[in-house]
């Protein structure tokens, strides 16, 4: 008859082999957070056009290529790190902007290892080694908190970098009842937002249901992203900046 101490051992070791392998919390701690990209291959990234990523801790990953915005899945064990199909936008980037880009997201499929470096940057491990600092752009340095939306429209002019959107016009609308709405690309959506000093949270946003074709659809998709994803806002000169995952700048119908 097995001994007390060898039925204990064998429940331990059943609960051990039913756990699901690598599933580490958060996706390693990853989960929840933002980054900026200084360098791609020991290569400085450029200081208008730098790619960032957010890690979301259901295990999707976006941002910013330089110029179109990206999204995709990423797993981790350990100190290893996987990526899914990363799917992109399809704006034309020229000169170097197209070049680093293209850099980017081929080094961020071929990842696969990941590590805090003791100065707090990340470090993807791969043919391509890519650097990171922690955050995102909040917009450009000198911008003004925003007093009052209620009552404002605004269309976009820029998003991630880019102010080329395949002829799409994409709208933001302030109402006095504390509610924004607009145009995404092809459907409208309308949502509650909360303006506290310079920060800013939209939605849920809820959103029609019209079927998209490309490129409308692919912009939609990356703006609704995008202003899920606002953490404030500010003035520059009359426009409006939301800043958040993917920095968003609007001008005056």
């Amino acid at each position: 008859m097995p001994s007390a101490r060898l039925l204990i051992l064998t429940a331990v070791f059943a609960v051990i082999a039913c756990s699901p392998g690598g599933d580490d919390t958060a996706n390693g701690g990853l989960g929840n957070t933002s980054w900026t990209v200084t360098s791609i291959g020991g290569q400085a990234t450029l200081p208008e056009a730098r790619p960032t990523m957010t890690f979301a801790a259901g295990g999707t990953v976006s941002g910013s290529g330089g110029c179109n915005q990206y999204s995709g899945s990423f797993r981790t064990d350990g100190d290893r790190i996987a990526f899914g199909q990363v799917s992109s936008t399809l704006m034309g980037c020229e000169g170097q902007r197209g070049l680093q880009e293209a850099a980017f997201l081929s080094a961020v499929q071929g990842a696969a290892t990941w590590r805090l470096a003791d100065d707090g940057n990340l470090v993807l491990g791969g043919a391509v080694e890519i650097v990171a600092g922690s955050g995102v752009a909040e917009g450009p340095p000198g911008d003004e908190p925003v007093a009052d939306l209620a009552g404002t429209s605004w269309t976009l002019a820029e998003m991630g970098g880019t102010a080329d959107f395949a002829h799409v016009v994409p709208t933001l609308e302030f109402g006095a009842d504390g509610t924004v709405s607009g145009f995404a690309g092809c459907n409208t959506f309308r949502g509650p937002y909360t303006l506290t000093g310079d920060g800013l949270t939209l939605g849920p946003l809820a959103t029609t249901r019209i079927g998209c074709q490309r490129p409308a659809s692919a912009v939609e998709a990356e703006y609704l992203a995008a202003l899920a994803a606002t953490t404030s806002a500010a003035s520059d000169g009359g426009q409006l900046v939301l800043g958040g995952a993917v920095p968003l700048t609007f001008t005056r119908p």
